[in-house]
């Protein structure tokens, strides 16, 4: 994942269009932009990926799931 990817964000059993705004080089770290709001962020929510493999957010440590927008709807 890298900075400008078009994704679909799970949080919450909420699933929502977003976008990587900015991402370290690793991809360790990640800055999500969406339309909504999702487990107390509005439009904005930096998230890291834990040893296991799934990102989380800042604040709380509350799993998020990050996946490729499917091309229709981009």
């Amino acid at each position: 994942m890298k900075t400008g990817d078009a994704v679909m964000i799970t949080c919450d059993g909420r699933c929502v269009s977003g976008e990587i705004v900015l991402a370290s080089d690793n991809a360790v770290s990640l800055m999500l932009r969406f339309e909504a709001m999702l487990h107390g962020h509005v439009g904005l929510m930096p998230v890291l990926r834990d040893p296991g493999g799934i990102y989380r957010t800042l604040i709380g440590d509350h799993p998020v799931f990050i996946e490729p927008r499917p091309e229709r709807m981009q």
